[in-house]
Order: structure tokens, then sequence, then C-alpha cells
């Protein structure tokens, strides 16, 4: 079934990926869609985007049996969005929101990965794909464990019926990944977002995967960017014990702690919206250019905090603003096989999209 799910992602991806500047992360090969897969569009126009995503949520409901239908979507107030963690099944004490992927037949998986597709810009398809594929590699370097490890155990709900006209949500997730975004007025909210993997490189048929090296990468180059002083000042005494506002977390506002960006130099500012980016940039093009250009506004209150060796021993760094935290720590060594990652995105004054939803 893993295997089933993966080839289904590549083939996506192969048609996200048409257009897309730079390719995917980690250099993932394209494959050939199967006559199975339906045609995934890339980065939709503004003017459809929602529709498109509203298109694609009521093609792989349709899919569903009743019973599925019945675990995939719930009421966007429901209690049970906030039950998503990145840890792996039998480590959680919830049952996950939604329908397993390791159930869907092959039509059901297909239309999965359209919506992902569909609502995620072709890089944040990309990503999101990767870290489930890393999963496969991860169940064969522990033995063959695919009852804890496997691109079988994700699973995919909706808050509110899908719409054009009114908000709803959706929820992606399992180990090491829990996607929450919500949908207001035609625009994608992302938080809380959760992006980890293990391994951090792997091979998947003849490419060499590392979907998360350019968020690492990103914190090392602001880092390396910064004089002196200024990396003294963005330098913390400790080691956090892990990402501060991860699973289990939702209200936790960490410290604000590091270097102010405000007086940076204008290249340093940008290497710092472009690390942003990256965890931005897993929406939609139009909604992910709205959030970088509020996150603009709030430059001169930005903190980049750090901890760790500058050459690829272990790390942590955190982002930090009004209506922001990035966190990004190795669980061990940067880089390799063997390397694991954890990362958070929120924006603390739109959980789950609640002060958009209020506002519609």
């Amino acid at each position: 079934m893993g295997r089933r799910l993966v080839a289904a992602a590549a083939a996506a991806a192969a048609v996200v990926l048409v257009g897309c500047e730079g390719g995917a992360p980690g250099g993932a090969t394209s494959v050939e869609p199967t006559a199975s897969t339906p045609v995934a569009v890339a980065s939709p126009a503004e003017s459809e985007a929602t529709s498109a995503v509203v298109t694609a949520a009521d093609a792989f409901i349709a899919e569903l049996t009743v019973a599925q239908r019945a675990a995939a979507v719930l009421e966007l107030g429901d209690s049970k969005r906030a039950n998503w963690s990145n840890l792996p099944p039998g480590s959680v004490r919830f049952e996950r929101n939604g329908v397993r992927i390791g159930d869907l037949d092959l039509e059901q998986t297909d239309a999965l990965h359209h919506f992902l597709a569909v609502a995620l810009s072709p890089t944040g398809y990309e990503v999101v794909t990767g870290i489930v594929r890393a999963e496969d590699a991860l169940a064969e370097s522990r033995g063959g464990n695919s009852s804890r490890f496997s691109a079988d155990h994700y699973w995919l709900a909706f808050f509110g019926e899908p719409s054009d006209q009114a908000p709803w949500g959706w929820q992606f997730g399992g180990h090491h990944l829990a996607v929450n975004v919500t949908i207001v007025d035609g625009r994608s909210y992302l938080s809380p977002t959760f992006l980890g993997i293990e391994p951090a490189t792997f091979t998947h048929g003849n490419s060499t995967m590392a979907p998360l090296d350019p968020f690492a990468n990103a914190g090392r180059a602001v880092i390396g960017a910064l004089d002196a002083e200024t990396r003294a000042r963005a330098t913390l005494a400790s080691r956090p014990n892990g990402v501060q506002a991860g699973a289990g977390r939702d209200g936790v506002v960490p410290e604000i702690q590091g270097a102010a960006a405000g007086d940076w130099r204008a290249e340093q500012q940008q290497m710092l919206l472009d690390a942003i980016g990256l965890w931005v940039g897993v929406l939609d093009a139009a909604s992910g250019q709205a959030r970088m250009d509020e996150i603009r506004g709030e430059l001169d209150d930005l903190h980049f905090a750090w901890y760790g060796e500058m050459d690829g021993g272990p790390m942590y760094f955190r982002i930090q603003g009004p209506s922001l935290i990035i966190e990004f720590s190795t669980e061990g060594r940067l880089g390799g096989g063997g390397s694991h990652y954890h990362s958070v995105y929120r924006n603390p004054s739109n959980e789950f999209g609640q002060a958009a939803v209020a506002r519609s």
C-alpha cells in the first residue's frame, strides 16, 4: 500500500511541477502520471484558487463511502481539530481525524493527492509528500516495522463543508507531519503546521531526496550572514529542548529571544524573509503572498534566535514576531541519512484561522 501511495504522489507531482521554477526541494525526479491518476493542476489562478480547491475537495469526498465520509467531514468548530500530533501511530492518546490513506482504494488515493496538489503550492506538495515518502525509508531502517512507520499512516480530514461562501478547513498529517489549513474568503491560513522528517535524506527510486534541507540551510544562511556582534545577540546560551510550540502546545508563545531584525542590512533582512517564505510557501501562491506581505509589515519586530554549530552539527533556530513563530530543530546532527528534523510554523494571532473566521 505504501509503495502504491508514493507512486500516486509521484505521478501527481509530475504534473504539478510542470512550469515550477527550480523544481522540487530535494531534487525529486518527475514520474509520468498513470492512466488512473487525475490530472493535478499547477498553482491555481488567484480568481479561481478557492473554487479549484473546493472542486478537488468535493471530488475526494465523493469517492468516499458513507462511513468514510462521516469520519472525514467534521464541523468547523469541532474540538477534535486540536487533535494533531507529529508522533507515529501508537504514541498518541487520541484517534487521528479523518480517513487513513492505507484504508483508501486506488481511486480514492488518487483523489486525495489531486486535492493536496491543488490546495498547496507545487513546492508545498513536494515537501508534504516527501515527508510521507520518508516513512517507508524509516520503516526499512527499523527492520521493516510498518505498524508504526508507513506511508499508509496519514490521515485527511475536513472541518466544515468545502465551500466558496463559508469558512472551512482541512487537516492532513501523521508521523512528522501536521498541516492545518483554514480557508476564508478565498485565502488559506496555515497554522499550526508541523513539518519534520526522518531520515532527512533518503533514496526514492533513483533519486536522493532531502525535502527539508532547504529549510535547515536557510537558517544556517541567516546566522552566517550576520556580523559577529549581531550573531552574538542572536545566539542562545543553551539549546532549547526541541521545538517549544509543537504538538500539544497550542496557545504557547515562547519568550522572545535573539537579535531583532529591524536594524539589519537589507540583504540580511531579505535572507530572513526568504527563510520564512519556505514555510509560508507551502500555501498556494496568492495566500502565501498575502501572508508574506503581513510579515514584511512586522519586519522591525522580528527576532532571530540560534543555537548550534555552523559545520553541520546539531542546531536550533527560531524566527518570532507579533504574528509569527517558526522553529527548526535537528534531533541529532545536520545532514545525512541518519538525520532527524522537527519544525513548526504558527501564527499565534490566528491559530486554526479563528481570527479570520471571526472577521468573515
